[in-house]
């Protein structure tokens, strides 16, 4: 039986657990756990410059590896740190744990040195709030937390830590220090929907003649990219993606019909002419859907989903499947073999109809991909970047006009998860810190942080951080020295009215390399793609500070939702649309 203080007892249940990184900055509550994760070998403890941004990369880890990272923090202003990215990984079905320590029992309401209602203030953007409040409950309350973290819907949970019992001491038995196996990572337990009502969605997918998938994160989370690619090839049904789950496939296949909603290339046309719908892994939300304009009100839908509270909230579904992607696609799949031969044949004028639309958008954005203007078009640097950046490499957009650029402007290869973009809570400053994660999850593959210049700048001292710990990625700052989505959305709602928007000019690359990390700045396109090939090659940390429109007439890529349709913004796609319900 041995005796071991709560920080010991929380450590070695981590452990049997299979965590590989913890992200956090101590004080004295959690000291016990910092002192039993200095002598041991298994975690790896990763001090970074502020709590948010440990949870940031607790959250890239976990998108890459589908298994929780944890991210730490003392009491008070360490906890409250950390809510921003807790919610972020809350909104995007992400796992993690968030560890706080907590004011001694015996003081609290008594003011108390930085107390404060944190469980009250982390409820809201957890699916489990637990309080610690006994030591001897230490193993049974972690074994919770993961099988809440990774089971159904993934997302964050809170241990909440008291100080008398991350210090205090207890006799454990050896039989209660264990781990669930099946607990420790997403899809250690699987659902799949009941026969008949696959057999109904098979019945309705092959009687379909324009029917369009649409893939959501869930698709990532399960894991499906091969039973999405195997239902695309035995059925000829094209794809379409949120931002969560672009690259669910690979977006150079023919039946790829990239990202729709807010910005779109033709998916959006597609789904409006499609006369079934397979939501798979997504939640309809605003911005997937654009306000909810993009799908008919009358869709006949098919709807796949872990969460059984996700089918039928916002669109009549005809048919729910709650159950795994990986497992439910496999299944439609299997329903539908029998018939394949003719489904493609059926679907032969569907597909020609998507690759040539596809073909159409993109002799209209070669113009865009191929400027030599200056300052660069974000199209450019998109267009130089996915040629510099293996098939295999990660790219990590930050919040705001980085993700949407990136969501309409770049390719998503490798059918895997590829391509990160924090939709959940959508903050700026998530890029570089995501991006971290990222590289640790996967150390041999090259990673790239899209940011904005605002979001850089909330998260620059993290260059220390991935210097430091040994964790290279290279830092692409879209630079108009602006908060640009801001900027264009007064520009097109309030006559160039703007306020509290621009920053004075700063060079980023001067920037890095003061951090030590290589740092340029590049004006001009022709030195672009060079640019970027010798920062990813290099292996060390680098910024890339590049130049683009101040204009806020070209800061978005197509019409925002929430503009007029006067707006002006660039077109979203090519001027003589395809009809996809020929």
């Amino acid at each position: 039986m041995p005796q071991l203080t709560g920080g010991e007892a929380i450590v070695r249940m981590l452990q049997l657990h299979g965590l590989e990184y913890a992200f956090g900055m101590a004080g004295f509550q959690p000291l016990p756990y910092y002192d039993a994760l200095a002598r041991q070998g298994k975690i790896r403890h990763v001090l970074m410059r502020d709590e948010k941004h440990g949870a940031f990369m607790a959250d890239g880890f976990a998108r890459i590896r589908n298994r929780p990272a944890v991210a730490d923090a003392t009491l008070g202003p360490g906890a409250t740190n950390l809510i921003s990215g807790v919610a972020e990984s809350f909104g995007a079905s992400i796992p993690l744990i968030a560890l706080t320590g907590e004011v001694n029992s015996l003081i609290a309401g008594r003011a108390a040195t930085q107390e404060s209602d944190q469980a009250g203030m982390f409820r809201p953007t957890v699916k489990l709030q637990i309080r610690l409040d006994r030591i001897e409950r230490i193993p049974e309350l972690v074994r919770r937390a993961y099988a809440v973290a990774n089971g159904g819907r993934p997302g964050p949970v809170h241990l909440n830590v008291p100080e008398e019992v991350m210090h205090g001491r207890h006799d454990f038995a050896e039989g209660d220090l264990y781990a669930d196996p099946d607990a420790c990572a997403v899809g250690g337990r699987r659902v799949r929907p009941a026969a008949d009502l696959v057999e109904r969605a098979a019945a309705l997918l092959r009687a379909a003649r324009r029917p369009v998938m649409i893939a959501g994160g869930g698709v990532h989370l399960s894991e499906a990219w091969g039973e999405v690619s195997r239902l695309v090839e035995l059925a000829g049904v094209p794809v379409a993606t949120t931002m969560s789950g672009k690259g669910a496939l690979d977006e150079r296949h023919p039946l790829s019909l990239g990202v729709f909603g807010r910005y779109s290339r033709t998916a959006n046309d597609a789904i409006k002419a499609a006369d079934l719908l397979l939501v798979v892994g997504c939640k309809l939300g605003e911005i997937a859907t654009s306000r909810w304009t993009v799908i008919p009100s009358m869709a006949r839908i098919v709807h796949v989903d872990v969460d059984p509270t996700e089918l039928g909230k916002v669109y009549r579904t005809e048919i729910g499947l709650w159950g795994d992607a990986k497992l439910t696609l496999a299944d439609l799949a299997e329903a539908m073999r029998s018939e394949a031969a003719a489904l493609r044949e059926r679907m032969a004028g569907q597909r020609a109809a998507v690759v040539a639309a596809k073909r159409a958008w993109l002799e209209e954005a070669m113009t865009k991909y191929t400027s030599d203007e200056r300052p660069i078009h974000q199209a450019r640097l998109l267009w130089d970047l996915r040629a510099a950046l293996p098939d295999d490499g990660i790219l990590v957009a930050d919040g705001g006009f980085a993700a949407h650029w990136s969501g309409l402007f770049y390719d998503a290869h490798a059918g895997s998860r590829t391509y990160i973009a924090n939709r959940g809570h959508a903050a700026i400053g998530y890029g570089l810190s995501g991006a971290i994660g990222a590289k640790l999850a996967a150390p041999s593959r090259p990673v790239v942080a899209l940011c904005g210049d605002n979001g850089f700048a909330m998260a620059v001292a993290e260059l220390e951080t991935s210097r430091r710990i040994g964790a290279p990625v290279v830092a692409v700052v879209v630079n108009n020295n602006t908060l640009g989505y801001v900027k264009a959305l007064q520009h097109s709602l309030y006559a160039d009215r703007f306020l509290s928007v621009d920053f004075l000019d700063t060079d980023y690359g001067a920037v890095g390399r003061a951090f030590g990390c290589r740092g340029y700045r590049v004006s001009d396109p022709a030195d672009l793609r060079s640019t970027l090939v010798e920062a990813i090659a290099a292996g060390e940390t680098a910024v890339v500070d590049v130049l683009v429109t101040t204009n806020p007439s070209e800061m978005l890529p197509g019409v925002d939702a929430r503009v007029s349709a006067s707006a002006s913004a660039a077109p979203t796609r090519p001027v003589k649309a395809l009809n996809f319900a020929q």
